[in-house]
């Protein structure tokens, strides 16, 4: 569903990366500022691409316009890339939506781009593992400590799918982490082993 020319401006997302966050960096083995300022409870993030034209175009279009059949060719680009960062997740989950906003979009765009990821790499995944309990602001437009006050507390995991697991979290776009770290604290809450995330776009 990606034409040739989209396709070929994509820009993927290589090393040197911040060892946690996975923000560009001058050399690998320098943690960002960010991370030495406000460390991320998360292992490791990475992502197949950078967060620029045509990707969020693409993403815009499977989130807010009904495209939903975008998530497999954008799944498909994070199996492209997973060869480069090779996790070793003992369950793959999404970020969940609120209920409210999952009915009101139809879909989960987290979820669909978990299923044909983990299906074609044969990696176990559970949509229902961890679920969102408050309805929070969307997070575009709000400053990295807006952000992670917006969906801090905002989760709650199941216990007895997750515990003592290394747990893999996916979403479409990664900006400053906040999501995956208030998703990342009420996985380890609840007795995950570790959490990494990993998405489909890294927004710098």
């Amino acid at each position: 569903m990606l034409c040739d020319d989209c396709y070929g401006r994509i820009q993927w997302l290589s090393e040197p990366l911040c060892p946690q966050c996975g923000r560009i960096v001058a050399d690998s083995h320098s943690i960002c500022y960010v991370c030495r300022k406000r460390p991320l409870p998360l292992s490791k993030i990475r992502a197949a691409t950078q967060f620029v034209d045509p990707i969020p175009q693409i993403i815009h279009n499977m989130k807010y316009n009904g495209y939903h059949a975008l998530a497999e060719p954008l799944a498909d680009l994070m199996i492209k890339a997973w060869p480069q960062w090779q996790f070793d997740p003992e369950l793959v989950i999404p970020v969940p939506l609120h209920p409210d906003r999952q009915k009101k979009r139809g879909y989960n765009q987290s979820a669909l781009l978990t299923k044909h990821m983990c299906r074609q790499l044969s990696l176990p995944y559970d949509l229902e593992a961890i679920s969102r309990t408050r309805h929070t602001s969307p997070q575009v437009g709000l400053n990295a400590i807006d952000r992670l006050a917006n969906v801090r507390g905002a989760f709650r995991a199941d216990a007895a799918k997750v515990a003592g697991k290394n747990i893999l979290l996916i979403d479409d776009v990664c900006t400053t982490g906040a999501t995956m770290a208030a998703t990342a604290e009420a996985l380890l809450m609840v007795g995950a082993k570790t959490v990494s995330g990993y998405s489909t776009a890294r927004a710098m």
